[in-house]
C-alpha cells in the first residue's frame, strides 16, 4: 500500500472530488498503488492540465495481474464506472489490507466513511445524535 501523497494524487482527488463512488474508486486505486501515471487507465487531460482516471478501461489492461489484483481493480471499476461485477466472487480471496480498502470505500460510497448525525425515535420523539463513521480510510 502506498504512504506517500504526491501533487498526482492530489490532482486525481481533485478531478473525482463530489462524487462519492469515484472519490472511493480513486481513493482505492491512490491507497492501493495502482494510480500512478504508468498505468494505462490513467490518463492526463491536456485541456484542463490534470490527470483522470478511465475506470472503464481498467478490465481490458488487468490480464497479466493476480487474481487478487484482478479482483480489487474490477472493485475500483465498478465502483468509478458501473461496470458490473459479482461482488461476492471479487471479495473472496482479497488480502485483509485491500479487503480493509473496499470496506472504506464503500463507507465512502454510502457517505458513512466521516462522524455525522442521524435521527433517532426516543419515546416516540425523533432527535438528532451522533453518530462515528461506519467504516473510515485505514491509517496510511
Amino acid at each position: 500500500m502506498t504512504t506517500t501523497t504526491t501533487e498526482h494524487d492530489q490532482a486525481l482527488r481533485e478531478w473525482a472530488r463530489g462524487l462519492l463512488p469515484l472519490e472511493a474508486a480513486t481513493e482505492l486505486l491512490i491507497r492501493a498503488g495502482f494510480a500512478g501515471e504508468e498505468r494505462p487507465w490513467v490518463r492526463h487531460d491536456s485541456e484542463a492540465d490534470r490527470p483522470w482516471i478511465d475506470f472503464a478501461s481498467i478490465p481490458e489492461h488487468i490480464g497479466g495481474m493476480s487474481g487478487g489484483e484482478q479482483r480489487f481493480l474490477r472493485i475500483a471499476a465498478s465502483l468509478g464506472a458501473d461496470s458490473p461485477i459479482i461482488l461476492a466472487d471479487e471479495l473472496a480471496g482479497l488480502d485483509r489490507e485491500w479487503l480493509s480498502l473496499v470496506l472504506a470505500a464503500i463507507a465512502h460510497t454510502g457517505d458513512a466513511h466521516e462522524p455525522g448525525r442521524t435521527i433517532e425515535l426516543v419515546d416516540g420523539s425523533p432527535r438528532f445524535v451522533d453518530v462515528p463513521a461506519l467504516y473510515a480510510w485505514p491509517a496510511a
